[in-house]
């Protein structure tokens, strides 16, 4: 097995290798010194497809938070807004029939 100072060693020449003449962060190549894009073009398309995939897991934590904080504050309202429609269908209801059996009192009898 390797020991750490070879491997340091190895880290080292790599960096060497590596190290973009005149990048900002001196002697520690990037994301950015490694690319060969002479148009900017293969550097947008990273950006985007990067910026894709942070939004969609974003989105996606987002939404089940969402999701839980809408069943918790609007659960009560939502079963307090059934039980008044409720209570009105039933007033409404009693009304229908008391309306229809009264109308059925007024009409003679068919014979």
């Amino acid at each position: 097995m390797e020991s750490d100072k070879d491997v340091l060693s190895k880290a080292d020449a790599l960096l060497r290798r590596h190290t973009a003449p005149g990048s900002e962060t001196g002697a520690y190549p990037v994301l950015t010194d490694l690319i060969d894009h002479p148009d900017g073009a293969a550097a947008d398309e990273i950006v985007r497809d990067v910026h894709a995939r942070v939004m969609a897991a974003i989105e996606l934590h987002l939404a089940g938070d969402l999701e839980k904080r809408l069943a918790e504050k609007l659960a009560p309202q939502i079963q307090s807004a059934v039980a008044t429609a409720l209570e009105e269908l039933r007033k409404d209801l009693a009304a229908t029939i008391a309306d229809a059996l009264a109308a059925a009192l007024e009409r003679p009898p068919v014979k």
